[in-house]
């Protein structure tokens, strides 16, 4: 192929972005990994990915043959062990599948670093009793380190950080709201004796190192004054929280056409049952009590009504491992005030519902930083249960935030405007 003076012209370079997941080795992360790889080899098609759907196509997203992987781990292994651990004990990758993909995994583990074992409570660090013991301040540093020195050797054009960490214990109340400043972060993050949780201290460092952050987890994250502050300065996207994968995806479905209909909700329970690590990190309530919160409160903000009686449980069941068995019922008040029952049941792995997500989310905040954009993405609620800055929680009204996104981003592309006139330059 050549150009117009005669000479051999090169293909445009695929851009490459990396993925530095919290958790590296959890289900969550592995899946995401092994996924991608399979994908890019032809060996899987990318089902559950949202923006593989016609809508996002005149979008300029990062290739998924251009993503790499690295991350923070308070565990020892490798990504292989943890993935031949996944498929031994839920059965959900194939083995001939990771046979071809083990040597490419096996290229990211340079890539994985010690994560920060305070501030994540006493249930995540008993999974790691010999983890490296780091103040937060000297984790901060080495960690904004690791992000540069992964964009830079692996030849990044961008670095995307995604924690999808166990939940944590919430903090002391009203410290995290105390912090408005950055000063007032750096006092906080010196402290002798640490008071931060270790989900604040990652979405510290990614945005320090200008890396747009993703907060899929019910812990604080970039929830915080001084860092939301930080993030606009530094022009990143961040966004959060709580990955909507399954029943609350489901519940934020069908509570809008309830009220569509003008029926009354009288009461929904929800009981979810679970395995695996993140089902045995719940099992301690100090853990559970942020996502228990967050997957009422998507449900009664679309209900408005106090009156309805609505709870959820979560309980471990070791033996399901990565799979999840959710059961909902729905007693509800219709004409003539006849009470009736819906009742579901939601079975699902938890990891291979999640991974297509983060494959979006760190396409489309790594597209909206190279456009110019920063602070909280609320276009991407419908991937949140509690979605930060958003008050809407039904699923399609979320979902069509994010559609009218695109077509604006479409249209802005169609017919730019002048360059003083940036059309998504920042989210406050």
């Amino acid at each position: 192929m050549e150009n117009s003076n005669g000479a051999k012209a090169h293909p445009p370079r695929t851009r490459r972005l990396g993925i530095w997941l919290v958790g590296a080795h959890g289900g969550v992360a592995t899946t995401t990994a092994v996924g991608t790889l399979a994908i890019r080899k032809g060996l899987a098609v990318p089902r559950g990915l949202v923006t593989e759907l016609s809508d996002f196509s005149a979008l300029d997203l990062a290739p998924l043959s251009g993503v790499s992987f690295g991350g923070w781990e308070l565990r020892p292994g490798t990504w292989r062990e943890a993935a031949h651990e996944i498929q031994d004990r839920s059965g959900t990758f194939k083995e001939s599948l990771l046979g071809a993909v083990e040597e490419d995994l096996a290229g990211f583990d340079r890539w994985v670093k010690p994560g920060l074992a305070a501030g994540c409570g006493e249930a995540i660090g008993a999974l790691a009793p010999g983890a490296r013991r780091e103040h937060p301040v000297d984790f901060f540093a080495r960690a904004v380190e690791d992000l540069a020195r992964f964009r830079r050797e692996a030849r990044l054009d961008a670095v995307v950080v995604v924690n999808v960490a166990s939940s944590e214990p919430p903090p002391a109340v009203g410290l995290l709201e105390s912090l408005t400043t950055w000063t007032s972060f750096a006092k906080e993050l010196k402290r002798r004796l640490p008071r931060l949780p270790a989900s604040v201290v990652y979405a510290a460092a990614a945005i320090e190192a200008r890396c747009p952050y993703v907060n899929f987890t019910s812990s604080a994250g970039s929830n915080v004054p001084a860092l939301a502050a930080r993030a606009l300065k530094n022009g990143v996207p961040h966004m959060g929280a709580d990955g909507k994968t399954g029943e609350t995806w489901v519940k934020t479905v069908l509570a809008p056409a309830f009220l569509a209909r003008n029926l009354k909700i009288l009461s929904w329970e929800g009981h979810n049952i679970l395995g695996d690590g993140d089902g045995r990190i719940l099992a301690h309530l100090e853990n559970a009590r942020a996502k228990l919160q967050d997957k009422d409160q998507a449900l009664r903000r679309i209900l408005k009504d106090p009156a309805v009686h609505s709870r959820v449980r979560i309980d471990y069941v070791p033996s399901l491992d990565d799979w999840k068995t959710a059961w909902d019922f729905i007693h509800f008040e219709g004409f003539l005030g006849v009470k009736m029952i819906l009742q579901f049941i939601w079975q699902g792995c938890d990891a291979a519902l999640a991974a297509p997500l983060i494959l979006d989310l760190a396409r489309l905040v790594e597209f909206a930083q190279k456009g110019g954009e920063a602070g909280w993405m609320t276009h991407l609620a419908c991937f949140f249960k509690n979605p930060r800055g958003v008050e809407e929680n039904g699923f399609e009204a979320q979902f069509e935030r994010l559609r009218a996104y695109v077509r604006a981003h479409v249209q802005n592309r169609r017919n730019p405007p002048l360059a003083s006139s940036a059309l998504f330059r920042y989210r406050r």
